[in-house]
């Protein structure tokens, strides 16, 4: 029944669009113009996806998976929060089982209604020193980026300049780190399957043209 709901809604919401032509003059109908484009604009899941998306859902139970695996419908895209005890070994960057069934079965959601996908990678505030991650930093991003790469060789995959990988160490907790359950919830890895593109909220400042550059004067050789 939900599959069936969420296969009819794409073509409802065109309906709708043409309905609200008619009102174009009277925007006091509704709140606001605003409000409206934001409500209308969002996507829905396609019947496929939605299929995909239950598929998902079922094998997390299925797997008693459920307090290591998060996965949100929100009204931007798909959140999933995957605990890093099924997806790395300690101090390691290796996507191990069963994360690789997981992973691939939220790659499936993956189609062209997907505009980014944005990997984010968290630890604890325990310091790690290993000569291969010398910090936390250093280990999050590695596992930000093991998942990207996991991700790009599932099929229907996003174009390279789609994928995010961020590294944030100890410093984005969800939990306490003063006990080993607050630890364990900030050891994660946070998948976001979004319907716009991702942009940075900082852009940093374009580089200057080097052509552009006054030639400083020239040295005096007296």
């Amino acid at each position: 029944f939900f599959v069936m709901i969420v296969s009819m809604s794409h073509v409802e919401v065109e309906k709708f669009r043409d309905a609200l032509s008619y009102f174009q003059e009277d925007p006091g109908i509704l709140q606001s113009d605003a409000m409206m484009d934001s409500e209308i604009e969002t996507p829905l899941l396609t019947a496929q996806q939605a299929q995909r998306y239950e598929s998902l859902i079922d094998h997390l139970e299925e797997e008693d998976l459920d307090d290591n695996v998060d996965v949100d419908l929100l009204e931007d895209g798909i959140q999933a929060s995957i605990n890093d005890s099924v997806m790395f070994n300690t101090a390691e960057a290796e996507i191990i089982e069963p994360a690789r069934t997981v992973l691939g079965q939220l790659a499936d959601i993956v189609d062209n209604d997907i505009e980014s996908i944005v990997v984010e990678g968290h630890t604890d505030s325990r310091p790690i020193t290993t000569a291969r991650y010398p910090t936390n930093w250093e280990l999050s991003a590695a596992r930000a980026s093991s998942v990207v790469r996991f991700l790009q060789d599932q099929e229907d995959v996003l174009d390279p300049s789609q994928y995010v990988a961020i590294g944030y160490g100890e410093h984005r907790p969800v939990a306490t780190n003063a006990t080993p359950q607050g630890r364990a919830q900030n050891r994660r890895v946070e998948i976001f399957l979004s319907w716009t593109p991702w942009q940075s909220k900082t852009t940093p400042a374009a580089p200057p043209n080097l052509h552009d550059l006054e030639s400083p004067p020239p040295e005096d050789d007296s």
